[in-house]
C-alpha cells in the first residue's frame, strides 16, 4: 500500500514538473491559434466595431485579389532566393572557416558578428547606408567607378526586393556557416586519408566524401532558413514598409498592415493562417528530418 502512495506520488510529482511549459503552450501558442481560426471567419474592423459571420468570405476575398498573389510570389521569390543564397554562402564560408590558416579564430568572430546583432540594429544600419542621397554604399561605388550616380536601392522596384533580401541573407549566413563548420570538425580524418591512398582528387573527396556529410546539416539548416525568412517581418518593414508600392512586400508585412494600418483584424487573421500554415507545413519537415538524424538513419 506504501509503495503504491510512493509511487503515485512520484507519477503526480512528474506531471506537476512539466505543468509549467504546458500552460505557458497553451496559452501563448494553442489558444491564440485557434482564436486566430476563428476570427478569420467573421468580419472585425478595429474601427467600426461590428461582428458578423461570414464564414470563408475572407480567404475567398484573398484568393480573387491580385493585390495579395503579387505579394504572396513575393514571399516565394523571398523564400526561394533567400534559401538559395544563405547555403551557398554558408557552405563557402564554412569550407573556407575549416582551413587552417593564420588569424583563423579573429576571422570566425568577425564574421559572426551580423548573426549577435540585433535584426532592427541591421535593418536601420543598412537602411542609412543604402541610401540614395547620403549612404555610404552609393559613396564607394562611386569611388571604386562602378557607378556613374547615386542608386536609389530601396526605390527601385525591380530590385528592391533582392536588396532587402541580401540584408537578410547578411544577417543568417553566419549561423548555416556554423553549422556546416561544425559538422566538418565531425568528420573523421581517417575518411580523407582512405581517399587520398585510393588516388581521389580534391573535387572527389569533396563530392563522395564532405558533402554526403553535410547533407543533413543543409537541409535542416535549409528548413530553418525558410522558418526565418517566413516570419521575416522587422527587416522589410523598417527598410521599406513593403513599398515602393507592392514590390519589396510580403505576407508578415501584409498580416501587419492589414491589422494597424487598415484595421481589419479578421482579414489579417485569415492571412496569418495562410501564412501559418506554410510555416507549419516546414515545420514538420524540419521535425521529421531532425528526427531522422537524431536516430541515424
Amino acid at each position: 500500500m506504501r509503495s503504491s502512495y510512493t509511487n503515485l506520488t512520484r507519477t503526480f510529482s512528474s506531471y506537476l514538473y512539466i505543468l509549467p511549459p504546458v500552460v505557458i503552450i497553451l496559452v501563448f501558442i494553442i489558444i491564440p491559434i485557434f482564436y486566430a481560426i476563428d476570427l478569420s471567419f467573421y468580419n472585425v474592423h478595429l474601427i467600426k466595431p461590428r461582428i458578423k459571420f461570414i464564414g470563408l468570405r475572407n480567404y475567398l476575398y484573398l484568393f480573387r485579389n491580385s493585390t495579395f498573389w503579387e505579394i504572396f510570389y513575393n514571399s516565394i521569390r523571398w523564400i526561394g532566393f533567400g534559401v538559395l543564397g544563405t547555403l551557398l554562402i554558408g557552405l563557402g564560408l564554412g569550407l573556407f572557416l575549416n582551413l587552417e590558416f593564420r588569424f583563423n579564430s579573429l576571422v570566425r568572430g568577425l564574421i559572426f558578428i551580423p548573426w549577435i546583432m540585433p535584426e532592427v540594429c541591421v535593418a536601420f544600419a543598412w537602411r542609412w547606408m543604402l541610401n540614395s542621397e547620403m549612404g555610404v554604399i552609393n559613396e564607394i561605388l562611386k569611388r571604386l567607378n562602378l557607378i556613374s550616380n547615386y542608386v536609389a536601392w530601396l526605390a527601385e522596384p525591380r530590385m528592391v526586393l533582392y536588396v532587402c533580401l541580401f540584408v537578410a541573407i547578411w544577417r543568417i549566413y553566419p549561423f548555416i556557416a556554423l553549422m556546416i563548420l561544425a559538422t566538418l570538425h565531425g568528420i573523421p580524418k581517417e575518411l580523407y586519408e582512405a581517399g587520398a591512398i585510393d588516388g581521389a582528387n580534391f573535387w572527389q573527396r569533396f563530392c563522395y566524401l564532405t558533402f554526403p556529410q553535410l547533407r543533413y546539416a543543409l537541409t535542416i539548416g535549409a528548413l530553418l532558413t525558410v522558418i526565418w525568412l517566413m516570419n521575416s517581418f522587422t527587416t522589410v518593414f523598417i527598410m521599406t514598409e513593403g513599398g515602393p508600392l507592392h514590390y519589396s512586400e510580403i505576407l508578415p508585412v501584409l498580416i501587419y498592415k492589414t491589422a494597424f494600418q487598415s484595421y481589419r483584424l479578421s482579414r489579417a487573421a485569415a492571412i496569418s493562417m495562410i501564412n501559418f500554415t506554410l510555416l507549419l507545413i516546414f515545420s514538420l519537415i524540419y521535425l521529421w528530418v531532425f528526427r531522422k538524424q537524431w536516430r541515424g538513419s
